[in-house]
This record gives structure tokens, sequence and C-alpha cells, in this order.
């Protein structure tokens, strides 16, 4: 197999967003030499937040459209990374029903241009590939990673027509390209479209919250997913990067359902301000029900989940107060 892992500058794409920016955080606490590759203009809050990091001078900045071949190998030519944390996609497997042309233009351009441009470049880097647990589809839960993936969705066919050029790529040209398969993540600095940000903006400004859920026999049962903190995942990401080998999927997920009305319950709670909460009905396309089995990413990597849910939100409303403060 082609790729190297274990020493070396590393490359982290889409590294000013939610996950990636935490990735970076936990690559410099590390003290590795990074290179953080994003859109141009960078998100300023985590960009500023990089920079004022303690190993900031083991930082360097690529700014750049990454559906562009040339520019793409030009960095790859410059800094000759040992392994690319390849993050950078449109995410939201709701919002690609709404308007699906972005998601999969950018996301299947994106991983194709960091595959080709490994594929050209000596040496050749181990590209690591993030997807989704939205792969699955309504497989039932635990979800493996040997079970049969059913996308329903433009965001979950992007996730898994790039997993199948990482399995291209690493047949084919002997590239390796592990896979991850996140599961809900959610912490600080997480998009305005997951649900932990979407409850504490509204319990704020005392609005009520909606969880979705569906009507089983005439029973109203919510949502249940298997949330799992950026830590935690940043953790499993990095053990990738590591260890995986060929285009091998792991699962990174916590193991385990929490019903989204627990998760209201608890960030009321924290949050110490009292709103109603709402029933809504999922749409179509979305389980009731989703949870990994992590048995794999725990024998192969070593890796296991730290945070439970009441922790979890008990973090992200501390966050989220001190965002608040002048």
């Amino acid at each position: 197999m082609k790729g190297r892992s274990g020493c070396g500058l590393l490359l982290v794409t889409g590294a000013f967003g939610f996950i990636g920016s935490h990735l970076v955080e936990r690559l410099l606490d590390d003290g590795e030499e990074v290179v953080a590759v994003g859109v141009a203009p960078p998100a300023e809050d985590n960009l500023k937040h990089l920079t004022a990091h303690r190993n900031s001078h083991k930082l360097r900045i690529a700014a750049l459209d990454l559906t562009d071949l040339n520019s793409f190998k030009r960095i790859l030519k410059s800094f000759q990374p040992s392994t690319v944390y390849h993050l950078a996609a449109l995410a939201s497997h709701r919002l690609s029903h709404r308007d699906p042309h972005p998601y999969l233009h950018t996301n299947l351009n994106t991983v194709l241009t960091v595959l080709e441009t490994a594929r050209i470049t000596e040496p050749t880097p181990k590209i690591v590939f993030t997807s989704s647990s939205s792969v699955y589809g309504d497989n039932p839960p635990p979800l493996r990673e040997d079970m049969q993936p059913k996308p329903r969705g433009p965001y979950a066919l992007s996730k898994l027509i790039g997993e199948e050029l990482c399995r291209h790529y690493s047949m084919e040209y002997g590239i390796t390209c592990p896979i991850i398969r996140y599961f809900n993540v959610v912490g600080e600095r997480c998009r305005s479209n997951i649900v932990f940000k979407i409850f504490a903006e509204k319990i704020s400004r005392g609005e009520p919250v909606e969880i979705n859920g569906r009507y089983v026999d005439g029973v109203y049962k919510p949502a249940e997913r298997d949330f799992t903190y950026v830590r935690d995942a940043v953790e499993g990401t990095v053990l990738v990067g590591r260890k995986g080998e060929g285009a091998e999927v792991y699962n990174i997920g916590y193991g385990r359902p929490v019903s989204v009305a627990r998760v209201a319950e608890l960030m009321i709670k924290d949050m110490g301000r009292h709103v109603p909460v709402l029933r809504k009905e999922l749409l179509s396309h979305e389980s009731l029900i989703s949870y990994s089995d992590n048995t794999k990413a725990r024998l192969k990597l070593g890796w296991k989940p730290k945070t439970d849910i009441e922790e979890m939100v008990r973090i992200y409303v501390e966050w989220f107060r001190a965002s608040l403060a002048p």
C-alpha cells in the first residue's frame, strides 16, 4: 500500500469547520506540524481560535477552493504531508434534500481532488476520508460497518460515493485511505443546524424547542441518536490516521441511542430556563432510531468514547454561555 504514516507534517481539509477545527487543535496539542486548508475566507471565529493556540507557530493556513485540482496540487507538492485528513464537505442530511446540487457537486469534487492529487504526488500521503452514519439509511441498529449501505438523500449519497472512490483508489493505485463514519457529533463550535445549538439558542431566547419523532401504534416516540462528543470523535480520527489501513471503514460513535427529548430535558435543566417542548414529525427519509456498533474501532484502534450525554450537555451549555458574554 502506498501512503505514509507516523511522522511528517499533517494536512487537514475543512480545517475551519466544526470537527476540522477541533482536529487541528488536537494535532497542535500533540506538537504536530499542521497545514489547515479551508475555503476563503476561513470561518473567522474558528480561525481566531486556532491562531491563538500556544503551538500556532506550527500551524500553516491555506485558504482555497478544494474543487480546484491545480491549487491542491501545489499545496501537496509544497508541503508533502504524510497524512491528509479530508473533512471538507457540505454537511446536512436534512438540508441536502431541499437543495441537492451543491451537496453532490461539492462533496464529490473535493474528495476526487484529494484522491487524484494524492495519486500523482510523490511521496503519496495517507488519506483519511470522513464519511457519515447517514450512508446506512434505514438499516436496523446497531449499525455495523459490514451492513449494505442504503443512503436516502443527496448528502448520504455523496458520502457513499466518496467511500467508493476511496476503495477504488486503494485497490487500483495502492493509496491508503481509511474511512470514518461519524455518528451525530456534537460539542463546542458546532454548526447552526446541529440540535445542540438549535436547542441552546431557542432556550436562551425563551422560545419553545421542537423535538422530532414519529407516532408508532398511536404512541409518540422521540427520535433517538448516537450523540458523540467532538473531542472523542477527534480522538478516533487521529487513531484512524495512525492505524487505519487500506480503505477500511470505522464507525466513530458512542454506541448507544439517546432520545432527543432527553437532550432537550438536560439542556433546559442546565440552562435554568423552562420552555415548552413541542413534538414534530420526522421527515419520511429520517430513521426513528440510529446508533452505532463501535466494536471494530474499539478492537482495532484501541478507541473508546469517554463523554456521556450528561457531560456533553453540561460542557456545551458552559461554552454557549461564555460565547454570549460581551
